[in-house]
């Protein structure tokens, strides 16, 4: 009895993968913990050039305009290198920005080495790091995210009291130097994010039941010789209105991994005659399971072993090539066989994209010949960005909710320092309030993912449910004077942006497969770049037109609720549509 096995390579959830997670960490660590002590680093310096709120949001705007639109490479430069390159490439990136931005003396200095290169190095890092942590998890792909960007949140804790202690004791110039030192450590965090071929473990699944994976399927099948199989044999020998298989070629299941055809076993011998003359023309052969005693043409068995061996080895790649084959068998009776097979070889060669590859010296048997089509350069840069994921219009109201929250959010960590400082607070106390918040935030990032993962809670969801509090808590915030009303407001709001930084850019990878994770990613950067470059000056301004911080914070809250409600709306018209196709067709409900 023939047995089937299947090994599906998945991914770890463990292992290394926690190693790659610390990695992720800390290069979140050291490229993105200074942003929110952005106003405490450069704010006297932007005093001395007189540059007000609007400046100090046109460089964190640019910074946030640079390091999204470098989404725009990442899918296509993770397509060329490993994620582990295009990170070291990032960190070195932001090395350099950092370092240079130390003897800035104006605004242009600052907004070309922070804001541009810095920028870019940040995006890079950052986004091939994300890829490659989604590539390490699934079951516990949340967990995962949320630790690696606990080390963000720790950043947060501990970058104001260094980025103080740095300015009293170097100046500015001085500690720029330092934390780009700091940044400089990401490249260490990337120098751990292994190619995940390296740690994918298999499981066995149920060949009929399996659907086709993201990582691949291994077939492994213990073969005594008198057995050849092909998943698409169905289709080679015969015709799609021909739908009488024998039983040993069942059908192939939709939406899932096919069943694997074969030619029958012989377990003994048989006499195969030649296919009867119907109707002037000659039938088209069948191959029925053999279980009686009888003589078989040794010729004919060979014959049909050599052809469908070499059908076997054939590597269909599914791009569209030509294929020319000739296969001479010296017979007359078997040419109209092996032609048909050939024939429809040719015919159907576009959809073999899955087909395993067997053996790589077809072409010189064979006389194999690829004639490769033109590709247009339109159609190159449409297939490397991935253009098509912009018809996808749940995608693209993620990716205004996502955008629209990114630049509220933004926006608040630029003015919390300001806003606190107008109240009369002191560095310290600013740099304390601003890490008791960041504690909040890592307890949230720690807490909350593993149980979202353990109930199966959908990451969006998540997310819509913690972005009510923080715009709520936070222009609760803005209307607070004392010490203690502050401490208590901002740990609040921090644990609830700590629960939607969580789900952040979970919301991406939870709707796209790994596959176009990279490009979906990519688009939410450019997103974001696209709303930071529309409304991130325009916040900013609120400010200096209004003389308030409080209705800077509240317009910040309005930005939240857009996000809310367009995916409320979009909730709604799924319900709705879900809901009339259940009444058009009850035996759906049941």
């Amino acid at each position: 009895m023939e047995k089937l096995r299947a090994a599906k390579k998945v991914a770890p959830d463990g292992g290394w993968g926690w190693m790659a997670c610390f990695g992720v960490s800390l290069v979140n660590l050291s490229t993105r913990s200074i942003e929110p002590s952005f106003g405490l680093l450069f704010g006297d310096l932007l005093n001395d050039l007189h540059v007000g709120t609007t400046g100090a949001a046109i460089i964190i705007s640019a910074l946030d305009v640079m390091m999204n639109f470098s989404g725009l490479f990442v899918g296509p430069l993770l397509k060329e290198f490993s994620y582990r390159k295009v990170a070291i490439a990032g960190a070195l990136l932001c090395w350099l920005g950092l370092a240079l931005t130390s003897p800035a003396t104006s605004m242009a200095h600052i907004l070309a080495t922070y804001s541009v290169i810095n920028g870019i190095g940040v995006g890079l890092a950052t986004s091939a790091a994300f890829v490659a942590l989604n590539h390490y998890f699934s079951k516990k792909r949340g967990q995962a995210v949320g630790l690696s960007m606990a080390g963000t949140a720790l950043g947060m804790l501990i970058m104001p009291q260094l980025v103080r202690f740095l300015l009293e004791t170097y100046d500015f110039r001085g500690a720029v130097l330092l934390l780009s030192g700091l940044a400089l450590h990401a490249a260490v965090g990337a120098t751990l994010l292994q190619p995940i071929k390296w740690h994918l473990i298999e499981e066995e699944v149920d060949i009929e039941m399996v659907e086709a994976p993201a990582m691949g399927i291994i077939l492994e099948q213990e073969d005594d010789g008198d057995n050849d199989s092909l998943p698409e044999i169905k289709t080679l020998l015969f015709p799609r209105r021909d739908r009488k298989l024998s039983e040993n070629c069942p059908s192939p299941q939709p939406n899932g991994l096919p069943k694997r055809p074969t030619f029958p076993r012989i377990t003994s011998s048989v006499s195969v005659q030649a296919a009867p003359m119907v109707g002037g023309m000659r039938t088209r052969p069948s191959f029925p399971r053999i279980t009686s005693t009888a003589s078989m043409s040794l010729a004919l068995r060979k014959r049909r072993e050599s052809v469908v061996s070499r059908l076997s080895a054939l590597d269909f790649t599914g791009s569209g090539s030509c294929m020319h084959i000739h296969v001479d068998t010296g017979d007359a009776d078997a040419e109209d066989v092996d032609y048909e097979i050939i024939r429809r070889v040719n015919t159907h060669v576009g959809s073999f994209a899955r087909a395993p590859k067997r053996i790589d010296t077809v072409k010189s048997e064979l006389g194999l010949e690829m004639v490769k089509p033109k590709v247009s350069f339109l159609q190159r840069f449409t297939a490397l960005m991935d253009v098509g994921l912009l018809r996808d219009v749940i995608y693209l109201n993620i990716l205004f909710g996502l955008s629209i929250f990114y630049v509220a959010e933004m926006n608040f960590k630029m003015v919390t320092p300001f806003f606190l400082s107008s109240l009369g607070f002191s560095k310290a106390e600013t740099a304390y309030f601003l890490s008791v918040s960041a504690l909040t935030d890592i307890a949230a990032r720690i807490i909350v993912p593993p149980i979202g993962d353990k109930l199966k809670i959908r990451k969006r969801l998540l997310f819509l449910t913690s972005l009510v509090f923080v715009a709520i808590t936070r222009s609760i915030v803005a209307h607070q004077r004392t010490y203690t009303e502050l401490m208590v407001w901002l740990s609040i709001t921090g644990f609830f942006r700590g629960v939607a930084l969580a789900n952040f850019t979970l919301c991406v990878s939870e709707y796209s497969s790994l596959e176009k994770l990279p490009a979906a990613f990519g688009w939410h950067m450019v997103g974001k770049g696209v709303f930071v470059i529309a409304f991130g000056p325009l916040i900013g301004a609120i400010r200096d037109w209004t003389d308030s911080y409080p209705i800077c914070i509240h317009a910040q809250s309005v930005c939240i609720f857009l996000c809310v409600f367009a995916w409320l709306i979009e909730f709604a018209i799924k319900r709705f549509r879900t809901k009339k196709v259940v009444e058009a067709n009850p035996s759906m409900a049941a």
